[in-house]
């Protein structure tokens, strides 16, 4: 692949990170649940000095400390997944980022908002996690970790990576829900309602909407010859 070429794909899949990073904001700001992959640093973050930026940064640097691990276990080769496992920090830190920067920003414009302003955000966020998804699946050059970890996991359970990556949805939600009740002395649950629901049942199909509408187009911005995308990627 030319180097044009390729500088041009970082570049979209990192403008699709920091959509990420905004639309998960929106959802969590929404305060009627987040996304599955973020339920349990949200609620981590509920009962810390640790914002949710900061639980996401701690947890994807784990997801690839597992990567590691699993590389080193399965019939990997490192040098096959080095520069992928290295451009998986940068990534951690600006979807971080534009998660605190995103939370701020939200709380000076809405100090207040109601139940029917809440679905507003969901909705809007949940469609622009979908327009950042399909904007990385088009790029074609990384994953986010969540998505590599379970890329390199699934084979060694030899399940699919959609059954892998549903499974591992429903887990860290579960955990989410557990961790928020141990924490709040089994009063609440905390991070899972149902605007983690619709994220988790939406956000896939809008992205199956998304790539073929835009696949054409952002192909010709940043290649000659369109590259048929590796992965699709479900959710944040």
């Amino acid at each position: 692949m030319p180097r044009k070429e390729l500088f041009k794909r970082y570049v979209l899949f990192f403008i699709s990170v920091v959509f990420q990073g905004i639309a998960v904001a929106l959802i969590t700001y929404a305060d009627i649940g987040t996304t599955p992959i973020s339920s349990a640093n949200y609620v981590l973050s509920l009962h810390s000095d640790f914002t949710l930026g900061d639980t996401t940064l701690i947890f994807n640097l784990m997801l690839l400390l597992l990567q590691l691990t699993l590389i080193f276990i399965g019939d990997y080769k490192l040098k096959d997944h080095a520069i992928n496992m290295l451009m998986q920090i940068p990534t951690c830190l600006v979807f971080s980022v534009m998660i605190d920067i995103s939370t701020n920003v939200l709380t000076l414009v809405l100090s207040e908002h109601n139940y029917v302003l809440s679905w507003v955000l969901v909705v809007l966020g949940t469609v622009l996690l979908a327009l950042a998804v399909s904007m990385s699946v088009i790029a074609s050059v990384c994953m986010v970790p969540g998505e590599y970890f379970i890329k390199l996991f699934h084979p060694l359970v030899k399940k699919s990576f959609s059954f892998v990556k549903t499974f591992f949805d429903i887990f860290l939600v579960s955990s989410a829900v557990i961790i928020s009740l141990f924490l709040t002395g089994f009063t609440e649950i905390e991070g899972v309602r149902e605007g983690t629901l619709f994220a988790a049942l939406t956000t896939g199909p809008i992205v199956h909407i998304f790539i073929p509408r835009l696949k054409d187009r952002l192909t010709k911005l940043i290649s000659k010859s369109p590259i048929t995308p590796v992965f699709i990627k479900m959710s944040a």
